[in-house]
Formats: C-alpha cells, sequence, structure tokens
C-alpha cells in the first residue's frame, strides 16, 4: 500500500511494516492480529508466502493447512471438503485439485488411492517443511516396493 507522508505526518518505516488499514490475514481474512503480531510467513528460501495472523500462525505451525493455498484448517470444523493425500499424507481442499462433488464422493466410498496435485508434479510446492513424501518409509515408496 502507498502511504501518503503528508496524510500521516512522519516519514514512511524502514524494514518491513504492515500498514494498519490495509493488513489482513491471508487464511482467515481478519484485520486483527489477535494476541501478539502478523506473522509474515517465509519458505525455506525466505521468499515471502503470506501474512498471517496468531490464531492462523499457531495452526499453521501445526502442519494443519493445505499444501496448495496455504491455508489453515481446524480439524474439527472444516468448512471446505479436503482430502488426505495417499502419498505425502497431507489435506488438500478438493477445489485447489478441481475434485469435483463426484469425484470426492468415489473417492471416499471406492477406498482407492489418492494423489495430491503436488505429488503427481502438476502444481509447483511452495512450502514444503510438513512434506513428508520425502521421509524414510513413506507410502509411495513402500506401494513401489510392494509392486
Amino acid at each position: 500500500a502507498v502511504v501518503s507522508t503528508q496524510s500521516t505526518g512522519s516519514a514512511l518505516p524502514r524494514g518491513r511494516w504492515e500498514c494498519r488499514l490495509c493488513v489482513m490475514c491471508a487464511c482467515c481474512g481478519t484485520t486483527n492480529p489477535g494476541d501478539g503480531n502478523w506473522r509474515f510467513q517465509h519458505n525455506e528460501h525466505m521468499k515471502f508466502l503470506q501474512t498471517m495472523c496468531h490464531p492462523c500462525t499457531v495452526y499453521f505451525d501445526k502442519g494443519w493447512f493445505c499444501p496448495v493455498c496455504l491455508k489453515v484448517f481446524d480439524y474439527d470444523a472444516v468448512d471446505d471438503p479436503m482430502v488426505c493425500c495417499d502419498f505425502c499424507d497431507r489435506w488438500v481442499h478438493t477445489g485447489c485439485d478441481n475434485i469435483d462433488d463426484e469425484h470426492y464422493t468415489m473417492l471416499g466410498e471406492s477406498g482407492s488411492l489418492y494423489k495430491c496435485i503436488l505429488c503427481r508434479g502438476e502444481k509447483e510446492e511452495v512450502y514444503d517443511k510438513h512434506h513428508k513424501k520425502y521421509k524414510e518409509g513413506n507410502k509411495e515408496n513402500q506401494l513401489v516396493e510392494s509392486l
């Protein structure tokens, strides 16, 4: 956001700062940081990803977020349908992987394996700190070895 020093009566701050009129949590949309300050989420290469409020930061740090859109979720109150990838063990919003209602129902009833858009290599990984696909003994390695 562009801020006029004439309207604020002071010089612009140095370094990372947030405009109190514009800042909003990328996950839940609140304009209140909650208990504490705003959190600026970066990937392992220090590339800025998003700004989050304190409550959403708690869920994100637990790994409770969709790896495609990076929005957090609460296991007890999931608003959007999600599917757990059988290869990386992460939960993905159905909309983030273009899964329609029919396919979503089929996945639940058939017991077939689901491989997310990231594990299929159709979308670039932006944050993989919680990704289990590289860990020894993951489901994909076990499936390949059993074939």
